[in-house]
């Protein structure tokens, strides 16, 4: 049997050409306190967005909106990616019924640190 293929990372441009690498991957606390998720600036070298890969389905959906919603409307408030981010989530989980596939996501973080600990 061959051996299942993994997934990169994510990689996505915003109409203003950043271009964003998503990584689950909890936010260094030493910088971001408790936060599940982080957005990088559109302009720095290699604008990144970190995800917590532990969260519940319903929070790694949230946490994803909300922080790819930081890359493309960098200069909105934190009130208004939040009410855009929650609005989607709940439609996306509550009426649509979105969910993880089989916790692909997770598996995907845990591939790429055993992955840097055989380097």
């Amino acid at each position: 049997m061959p051996p299942k293929k993994t997934k990169g990372n994510f990689i996505f441009k915003t109409p203003k050409g950043a271009k964003y690498e998503i990584l689950f991957r909890k936010p260094d606390k030493r910088h971001f306190d408790d936060a599940d998720g982080i957005c990088t600036p559109p302009k720095s070298p290699h604008p990144k967005i970190h995800i917590n890969p532990k969260l519940t389905d319903q929070s790694s959906s949230n946490t994803a909106i909300h922080e790819i919603a930081h890359a493309f409307f960098w200069n909105k408030t934190e009130t208004e990616v939040l009410k855009f981010a929650n609005t989607c989530s709940r439609f996306l989980y509550n009426y649509c019924g979105w969910r993880k596939n089989e916790n692909e996501c997770a598996e995907q973080a845990k591939s790429k640190r055993q992955s840097k600990k055989n380097k």
